[in-house]
């Protein structure tokens, strides 16, 4: 019950102390923005140089406040920069930040904070040097060049990898500061380049593709430790390292290559069998660093981020393009369930790599049909994947899902499917007769969208082959009085007059009919009306019979009866007297010219160049035809218009030796940042002692040939020097212990042997190799300390370190230590 009470008031405790702290805050943001969020500029001031961390801090928040709502905060810039070395670092951060922000606008107050910036650089935290370089890095003034080189060449060498990877953003931007310091830059960059930790790789080759791309030769010692680490680098590290090891590829391996082999068999009694094994296959070969490349890329296509499975598919797209790639399908199609952004921009590249191999997304056609909640642009980009992807073994299948497209009542969505079953009719003749069966009967459709596309397709498949479709013309116009769309109308009329060579009986009735309703007919069918009449006389004048003259002299004129005119003449008369009175001006226009080129015989020739020239096959492209140009992956996939300026390299025909891509082993990087304080950490009482008897021990090796000589209490005294009491010896004294020290040293050696294995006990033995190594190099500092000491010091030379821990134990262990040496 106790405990639960407890419990209890504990609960309350926290909650008082949160709303306590939660009131403060209103408070501060009140007295900083006021009730009606008025902004208080004083108040901003007051709190920015208070004394208290936590008001700086609220301070800062304001500002970053302001800052995020568009407002122009330039005036807090001094009381900003004083807390550029605060203590706490949620304040750091904000103050970095700002100066970011504000720093080149106000350069001179910003150079204010460098000195601070810099001696950030020394800190212990790591995340304040890496914030450090950042900052000095990104102050975009020209005057601390200099300065931001230094703190680059002291943070590559750091113990930290966020501070390392922090240095590689910074000489990218160090160089767009000073473009002159390439080469110094360069330099630290390779640095980066070989460092061996992944995350300071991703950074550092992404500085390397902005600065210096060219430079491929200083990649040859790490290519193989790219591929090992590829999979460990950060998302969008991994697509800069994949793209440049893609053209490092293409310029310094091999390409693969198609080899013949024999066949194997295990049996070759028979002759057949002979002869089989004559056979030879086909096999492609590929470099093994090149091999490495590909085995390490292959599992990053599971990757979560889109932009790394269109790079690892760019890789395999350009480096091993003849290789079976049915294994790229799955990873993008997968794709496909992302948001519609991603979708387009995958989508984009599906069509491209459907037009370079048709067969690669053919299992995966149901994954493109088109869903009601697609967006116009992504319906219109699967269904340019289906027609790509169709083939005579898939096109059942893709018709009857364009068929179904075309009858909706999305206008757009029925234009773009017409248009690719047109496309799809390209495939062969037997698709194109299925298609224009289907197109024929959408021609009396109440859809006039549908209508118009629908004979726009027929029109391009019948000038695929003319001479075969002289029955489909006359069905066409026949179903002229039927229809009532101006843009099929107008389609009709057209192809009836690209066959008034052909089909004569066919033309002159259809510009019959078409000028008893002239006036009635839209502007691009009158347009159409005019053309076919203009095309119809210039047959009609090439086939005109030439009469005689007969001279006047010769024969006299008997007076007769004056033949009718010809119909066509009068039906071509008609027409242009129709379109001369029109109210449009393009008609009236195009009326004169035809007139004037048919009424006089010298211009036949070129009236009969321009209206009986043959058309060229019409050819419907897919509209992403004429993009494999493109990367896989690239900005000009999606944006018409984009040049990425960055096209692969080709394939080189001499590559250099494989041993160039040899690993070079790198020594350890020195550090240069502070570390923090070694912490001497107490072990058991057994090692405590131990190591006091050694301290014992280490004294015996001073002692000299004549002090040995001395009685007990004469050694009992020197005994109390060592362990720090006060003793008054002479000059001359010190002066004969130091030639003792040189005449016994072999004597030595042996008792202090002898006196380590008296002092030692079972339970001493058993210390780990790491606890006497340490004690080894104690002693061995302490030896350095007697030797370069003064006079005065060389008494208790022997005590330093040792001597302070001794001062802290009992009395007891100074009398045992003392037993023991009157023991020997």
């Amino acid at each position: 019950m106790a405990e639960s009470l407890s419990k209890i008031t504990a609960v309350f405790e926290t909650a008082k102390e949160l709303t306590m702290e939660a009131a403060a805050s209103a408070r501060n943001a009140t007295a900083i923005f006021g009730e009606d969020g008025s902004f208080r500029p004083r108040d901003v001031q007051r709190y920015l140089n208070s004394r208290h961390e936590k008001e700086k801090l609220v301070g800062m928040k304001a500002i970053a406040t302001l800052m995020s709502k568009g407002d122009d905060v330039t005036e807090f810039f001094p009381d900003v920069v004083k807390n550029s070395a605060a203590q706490t670092l949620e304040v750091r951060k904000l103050v970095y930040i700002y100066l970011l922000r504000y720093a080149q606008q106000e350069s001179d107050l910003a150079l204010l904070s460098i000195n601070a910036i810099q001696k950030s650089l020394g800190d212990q935290n790591p995340q304040i040097r890496a914030m450090a370089i950042k900052v000095l890095s990104g102050i975009k003034v020209p005057s601390i060049a200099p300065i931001v080189l230094l703190g680059i060449r002291k943070s590559i060498v750091d113990m930290s990898s966020v501070v390392r990877r922090a240095a590689a953003v910074a000489i990218g931007k160090a160089y767009e500061l000073d473009k002159s310091n390439l080469e110094t830059l360069v330099g630290y960059l390779a640095t980066l380049l070989g460092d061996k930790s992944f995350y300071v790789v991703g950074s550092a080759v992404q500085t390397f593709v902005n600065m210096c791309p060219d430079r491929l030769d200083m990649l040859h010692t790490n290519y193989r430790r790219y591929c090992n680490m590829l999979a460990d680098i950060e998302e969008w590290g991994q697509v800069c390292v994949l793209d440049m090891l893609t053209r490092y590829v293409r310029i310094y391996v091999s390409k693969g290559r198609m080899v013949k082999k024999p066949n194997e068999s295990f049996y070759s009694d028979d002759e057949e069998d002979e002869k089989e094994v004559e056979k030879e296959h086909e096999e492609f070969v590929i470099d093994p660093d090149l091999e490495m490349l590909l085995a390490a890329a292959k599992p990053l296509l599971q990757s979560r981020n889109s932009a790394v499975v269109l790079a690892v598919v760019n890789l395999f797209n350009a480096l091993v393009p003849e290789a079976d790639l049915s294994f790229l399908g799955p990873p993008l199609v997968r794709l496909l369930s992302r948001p519609s952004e991603i979708q387009y921009v995958v989508l984009s590249n599906i069509a491209v790599l459907a037009i370079q191999n048709n067969d690669l997304f053919a299992p995966y056609l149901k994954y493109f049909y088109v869903f009601p909640s697609d967006t116009p642009e992504i319906a219109k980009r699967k269904i340019e994947v289906l027609t790509l992807s169709c083939s005579e073994s898939t096109v059942s299948e893709v018709l009857s899902e364009l068929q179904y497209y075309a009858t909706s009542v999305d206008k757009f969505l029925v234009a773009e499917a017409v248009r690719a079953i047109g496309r799809c009719a390209q495939i062969s003749n037997d698709i194109a007769r299925r298609c224009l069966r289907w197109l024929l009967k959408q021609i009396h459709s109440a859809d006039p969208n549908l209508v118009g596309e629908s004979l726009t397709v027929i029109r391009y498949i019948i000038q695929l082959s003319p001479k075969d479709h002289v029955k489909t013309v006359a069905k066409l116009a026949l179903a002229l009085d039927s229809a009532t769309v101006p843009l099929a109308r107008a389609s009709i009329i057209w192809l009836v007059g690209e066959f008034a060579g052909i089909a004569r009986y066919i033309a002159p009735d259809v510009l019959r009919k078409c000028a008893k309703g002239f006036m009635d007919e839209d502007e691009s069918t009158k347009l159409q009306i005019v053309l076919l009449s203009a095309k119809l006389y210039s047959y009609y004048i090439e086939e005109k019979p030439v009469q005689e003259e007969k001279d006047d002299t010769d024969e006299q004129l008997e007076p007769t009866i004056k033949p009718s005119a010809d119909p066509m003449d009068l039906l071509f008369d008609y027409i242009m007297l129709l379109a001369r009175y029109d109210t449009s001006y393009d008609l009236r226009d195009r009326a004169r010219l035809y007139k004037s080129l048919l009424a006089s015989p010298s211009s036949t020739p070129l009236a009969k160049l321009l209206l009986q020239a043959p058309k060229p096959s019409p050819h419907a492209p897919s509209p992403s035809q004429g993009k494999e140009k493109f990367l896989i992956g690239s900005s000009g996939l999606v944006c018409a218009g984009v040049n990425d300026g960055r096209p692969l390299p080709p394939w080189s025909s001499e590559t250099p030796d494989a041993s160039i891509r040899d690993e070079v082993k790198v020594e350890e990087t020195p550090v240069l940042a502070p570390l923090p304080k070694k912490v001497k950490t107490k072990t058991n009482k057994a090692k405590k002692e131990t190591k006091k008897k050694k301290v014992v021990v280490e004294k015996i090796k001073n002692v000299k040939s004549k002090t040995v000589k001395k009685t007990e209490e004469d050694f009992h005294t020197t005994l109390d020097e060592f362990f720090g009491e006060p003793a008054a010896t002479s000059a001359q004294a010190q002066e004969d212990e130091e030639e003792s020290e040189e005449v016994v040293e072999e004597e030595e050696s042996e008792s202090e042997v002898e006196v380590i294995v008296e002092v030692s006990d079972d339970s001493e033995e058993e210390d780990s190799e790491e606890d006497s190594e340490e004690e080894i190099s104690e002693d061995e500092d302490e030896n350095e300390a007697e030797d370069g000491g003064s006079e005065e010091e060389s008494g208790e030379s022997g005590i330093d370190e040792e001597e302070s821990e001794t001062e802290d134990e009992d009395d007891d262990d100074d009398a045992a230590g003392r037993g023991l040496l009157s023991g020997q």
